[in-house]
């Protein structure tokens, strides 16, 4: 195998493999695949919305991590003048409120991303990469059941705007499964922007309208937040275990340094059955748990209060890609869960990260200006003992993102699984009160939870992310993607 390819849609994966297949590197791929992912996962992924892309060129040996991740704005007004409400979302067994409204946008940082990604490490036209995305925007791309799924979650935010109600319903009723998702107007503006560069975005049309619509009607946005964006390259975290290394995304994303955290707790002795096991389950338990003690520390706190505050949703995707020259990009998208407001003749939803307790641990409005928000997002580059590159993964699932790459990572190196059965294995996460199990695990001694309180899932949930990885054992590699959420693996 030379090429890899995992990611959350048959689309998003296309427009990758159809690159890499023209001769395109890693790089390339990820921009086509991240433009796709736009039309194909319209609720997880939008130029509205922010991104973190790590690249490894194998040529030169090195690692960078792309931070094109959403900020807060540059002004703060006063809470009693933005539109900012909640919406109501049935999960089945639950319901929870997500804040929507112009007033729960942050800066997006989307496109600065996509742009950094190929100015610095790309070799194909940036006409040639949209390409995919816009043949797709103007045919149209059919539903499958996970992506109708994230729709009927969340129609009470696709509804509130007429852009919306028009892309996403069909004479009121929302579109179904196997029915065509069109956005001939993305499809335009894909063209202009790949024509005018990250200006079409940040300093045109396009910023001005929204600029005008969110001082008009209460959101924070402003030019100056559009004109002052700039994606960021960072110098990775590396993290030893087991004799590898993982690099994960540094501060001021807090994923990577929470699956840092919870790989170094785990024991490093080898002396693990290589099998799924109750002792398995319980490491996990108390590695999670141990995350908790950091909440004398300010910027421990932070990150426990990420983790107990992270939506049960997470509306996010990730892809994994390996090139035949042994490029790699672990890229992970998202747009929260949308604000409602679509740019004016764009099909562009933006997002609504302000409204997320999780990247607004100390209460919604108390954000500072100018700041990159934090975030779970962690896309993962795995070096074996030889420091040559193994593994490219990464997830979807807000707070359980650290969590799930973790676990997949420990049964990959810890334990020995294949890949796909890392993947599949059911999952563990403790949210700060309770410990959440996929069905699957052996029984757990009550004597060993104590006190805390347990939920028993009664099948696999998208709930605990969906982890895409491309993986080597010995020479040989292998591709897997998460069944949770729909996830595709292409190689040739």
């Amino acid at each position: 195998m030379s090429i890899a390819i995992t990611a959350g849609h048959v689309a998003t994966a296309q427009a990758a493999f159809d690159i890499l297949k023209a001769g395109g590197n890693a790089a390339d791929a990820a921009v086509a695949a991240f433009f796709a992912s736009w039309v194909a996962e319209p609720c997880m992924s939008s130029a509205g919305g922010g991104v973190f892309a790590h690249y490894y060129s194998a040529e030169e040996g090195q690692a960078w991590l792309i931070d094109g991740f959403c900020q807060s704005p540059a002004e703060k007004r006063p809470a009693k003048e933005l539109d900012f409400f909640p919406i109501d979302v049935d999960f089945g067994d639950a319901r929870e409120a997500f804040q929507v409204g112009l007033g729960a946008t942050a800066m997006p940082g989307a496109v600065a991303g996509a742009f950094e990604l190929h100015r610095r490490f790309g070799s194909l036209p940036l006409r040639e990469l949209a390409q995919p995305a816009i043949e797709l925007a103007k045919a149209g791309v059919a539903v499958i059941p996970f992506q109708r799924q994230l729709f009927q979650l969340l129609a009470p935010i696709l509804q509130l705007r007429e852009e919306g109600q028009r892309l996403f319903f069909r004479n009121g009723a929302l579109i179904g499964e196997g029915e065509l998702l069109q956005m001939p107007q993305l499809a335009d503006f894909l063209d202009y922007l790949v024509s005018e560069g990250p200006a079409a975005f940040y300093r045109g049309e396009v910023a001005a309208k929204i600029a005008a619509d969110y001082q008009c009607q209460g959101g924070h946005l402003s030019r100056a937040d559009f004109e002052g964006y700039q994606a960021e390259v960072r110098a990775p975290l590396a993290l030893p275990f087991w004799g590898k290394k993982a690099l994960v995304n540094p501060q001021p994303s807090i994923g990577g340094t929470a699956l840092a955290f919870l790989l170094s707790s785990m024991p490093q002795n080898g002396a693990l059955p290589g099998h799924l096991s109750a002792q398995h389950a319980l490491l996990w338990l108390n590695a999670q748990r141990q995350a908790w003690q950091f909440r004398n520390n300010p910027e421990k706190l932070r990150l426990a209060l990420t983790l107990q505050l992270a939506t049960r949703m997470g509306s996010t995707t990730h892809f994994s890609i390996k090139d035949k020259r042994g490029n790699a990009a672990a890229l992970t998208a998202t747009n929260g869960e949308g604000c409602g407001y679509f740019v004016a003749n764009t099909d562009i939803q933006l997002n609504n990260m302000l409204g997320e307790a999780a990247l607004v641990p100390g209460g919604f409005h108390s954000w500072e200006v100018g700041q990159r928000l934090p975030s779970m997002m962690a896309p993962t580059l795995l070096f074996d003992e030889s420091n040559q590159l193994q593994g490219v993964l990464g997830s979807s699932g807000a707070g359980r993102i650290a969590t799930a790459i973790g676990q997949v990572l420990y049964l990959l190196a810890g334990l020995g699984l294949s890949l796909e059965e890392a993947v599949a294995a059911p999952r563990t996460h403790f949210d700060g009160a309770c410990f959440h199990l996929e069905p699957g695990f052996p029984s757990l001694l009550a004597r060993e939870l104590k006190d805390t309180p347990v939920k028993n899932w009664e099948g696999l949930s998208l709930f605990f992310g969906g982890v895409n990885a491309v993986y080597r054992f010995g020479k040989s590699w292998s591709a897997a993607a998460d069944r949770r959420r729909e996830g595709v693996v292409m190689m040739a």
